[in-house]
């Protein structure tokens, strides 16, 4: 590539006579009359002094600071409700872990057979099965001990 010298462009002077802007008002008031009639408020045409723009300041900080200082109060009671329901969470945790241990041990062999024998069962003999479609006996039937025995 080639380099090309690059010149700027010509700053134009724009005359700011009286008799421009008073053309350029003139120009654009079929434009902006209409949409000045449309704005129902008007706009303010001096400056704020600076005892005004100080309490506007001021306000915005402490309107910031306030919903500052209750985000943050919020997130320290979202805290504490979380670590009540993670210390709740522990004991549930704990209580469930003691059930499943007294249901395992109430399952074991030994207590179920204990169990049984409190209610008055006995451990049965050899079985014998029923064929249904020969209607046939296989095995020979006992019968089961009595506690007694």
């Amino acid at each position: 590539m080639s380099a090309m010298l690059v010149r700027a462009p010509r700053a134009t002077r724009i005359a700011s006579t009286k008799k421009n802007i008073k053309r350029a008002k003139s120009l654009a008031s079929p434009i902006v009359a209409p949409i000045a009639q449309a704005i129902p408020v008007s706009i303010p045409q001096g400056r704020a002094s600076k005892k005004t723009f100080t309490f506007v300041v001021l306000g915005f900080v402490i309107v910031g600071m306030l919903i500052l200082l209750a985000v943050n109060t919020a997130a320290a009671q979202a805290s504490y409700e979380k670590h009540a329901l993670q210390q709740e969470l522990s004991q549930m945790n704990s209580q469930q872990q003691s059930l499943e241990r007294a249901v395992s041990a109430g399952e074991s062999t030994e207590n179920l057979v204990k169990a049984a024998y409190r209610m008055g069962m006995v451990p049965a003999g050899s079985p014998a099965f029923l064929r249904l479609s020969d209607r046939k006996i296989l095995g020979t039937p006992v019968a089961a001990a009595t506690q007694g025995n």
